[in-house]
């Protein structure tokens, strides 16, 4: 914690640097004034952009979930809202663009498959990849997140669009559809 040191902030008891760095942080639990609290701000602004510009190469194909999950990841862990992000797909899994479609609340977020279906077809995508975020920490889908993922399958089908995997990331962990057997991605 030297570098905190040197900012001029002085925490009197050991903070893990993810709990430092993480959206929800509340310096006032640790006695920080307004000026170490946007200075800690700052610091996780740099960090955040730092890292997913050196880590977030250009991957050209997408070839498993675990490559998902970490590609995506970049944008979905320790941020304290769910969001999703789509990852479209030519026929030979490559990658045409990711984007982020929907931005919700902590507990939820709403998706409609008329915008990812629509999005998918004016980049001529063959294929696409879902994966949101659980900020509770646990990737289990949830009963929404299973009816939800069943009823974009299906409209994707109408139209020719795979749905290759939908990814539920948490902080240190992921889950995929496409994984579990009995759902047959």
């Amino acid at each position: 914690m030297q570098a905190l040191k040197q900012l001029g902030i002085n925490l009197e008891q050991q903070v893990p640097i993810t709990e430092l760095l993480s959206e929800n942080f509340n310096g006032q639990l640790y006695s920080l004034t307004a000026s170490q609290r946007r200075k800690i701000a700052a610091l996780r602004d740099i960090v955040t952009e730092y890292t997913r510009s050196h880590r977030e190469t250009d991957i050209d194909k997408i070839t498993s979930c675990r490559q998902a999950a970490d590609y995506l990841g970049l944008y979905l862990r320790n941020i304290d809202h769910e969001e999703v992000w789509i990852i479209f797909l030519s026929q030979s899994m490559a990658v045409i663009k990711k984007e982020m479609l929907f931005k919700g609340s902590i507990t939820e977020v709403l998706i409609h498959n008329k915008t990812i279906i629509a999005k998918a077809l004016s980049v001529s995508a063959t294929g696409i990849i879902i994966a949101h975020n659980h900020p509770s920490g646990n990737p289990a889908p949830s009963h929404a997140d299973i009816s939800r993922t069943e009823d974009l399958k299906k409209a994707c089908n109408v139209l020719e669009i795979a749905l290759v995997d939908h990814v539920i990331i948490s902080h240190d962990k992921f889950y995929s559809f496409s994984d579990e057997q009995e759902y047959n991605f």
